[in-house]
């Protein structure tokens, strides 16, 4: 799965080059927050490892990162958190 998330995350990195060069459309753009988000819920559960809490990456938290961006991180972080 790290693996996985790796490429995601490389993949990203060459969507934001490709997109510094020139104008972006809006589909690179959309890549570009949907990627960063789980990306972001990727290595946001690898820090909350460490407190032995953990977000579990299934379908509703990947949709919800893909619809929200990073935003969506934070909130299931507070649900994390709140116990929901």
């Amino acid at each position: 799965m790290t693996v996985i998330f790796l490429g995601l995350f490389i993949l990203l990195l060459g969507l934001i080059a490709f997109a510094s060069l020139k104008k972006p459309n809006k589909l690179i753009k959309l890549f570009i927050h949907i990627l960063g988000g789980v990306v972001g819920l990727w290595i946001v559960d690898l820090l909350l490892s460490i407190f032995a809490m953990e977000i579990p990456i299934n379908i509703f938290t990947v949709v919800l990162v893909a619809i929200l961006g990073f935003p969506g991180v934070i909130v299931l972080c507070i649900l994390q958190l709140i116990g929901i």
